[in-house]
């Protein structure tokens, strides 16, 4: 990065959040996407989510990974979750 930048990022860090915030919103309104960038841009995001879903499906049938049963996710997501101090969300259909 140039210097310039590296000065208006310092600068950046320093500014009250809100302030941050409102420069934000307003470079989001002057630099938006026009269509064409957005659909390219969605196109390329899937593209990646096709690819890393074919590697992953690759690896479990290759068996370079261990798949976990239901009980076992939720037994590492429990112990997560009381480590962090955390409740965690129950879903009830």
């Amino acid at each position: 990065m140039t210097a310039t930048v590296e000065h208006i990022k310092k600068e950046i860090h320093s500014l009250a959040p809100d302030e941050a915030r409102e420069l934000f919103q307003e470079l989001r309104r002057d630099f938006s996407l026009t269509e064409d960038d957005q659909a390219d841009e969605e196109a390329s995001i899937e593209a990646e989510w096709d690819a890393e879903i074919d590697a992953r499906v690759q690896e479990i049938e290759n068996g370079t990974v261990q798949l976990l049963t239901a009980e076992e996710s939720e037994r590492r997501s429990d112990a997560v979750f009381a480590k962090l101090g955390i409740q965690r969300p129950v879903y009830t259909p």
